[in-house]
């Protein structure tokens, strides 16, 4: 992905750093955190969740507490969050 991109990444392995729920927070300020769910994860089906059934603070308390929840790769460039192998919007995030 990084040779891909062209550009230089820092990486966090969420497993080995999960995120906080203040550090989700921040990340995902003024957006639903509801959306940056991944409803495919085994960790999501174990748990008979669908997403818009949590309020916007259980999920970042889920996802701090589990980061299989959260939808990967996050690509944050500048105030755009890319979640996900879409390589298309993750190429346009790095150049804008």
């Amino acid at each position: 992905m990084r040779d891909d991109l062209g550009v230089e990444l820092d990486e966090r392995d969420f497993a080995k750093q999960p995120l906080s729920v203040a550090e989700l927070r921040e990340l995902f300020a003024g957006r639903d955190p509801r959306d940056f769910l991944n409803p495919k994860s085994p960790a999501f089906k174990a748990r008979s969740l669908t997403g818009k059934q949590l309020t916007p603070d259980q999920a970042l308390s889920l996802m701090a507490e589990e980061p299989n929840l959260i939808k990967r790769p996050l690509l944050i460039a500048g105030r755009e969050i890319v979640a996900g192998f879409d390589r298309d919007r993750m190429r346009a995030a790095v150049k804008a």
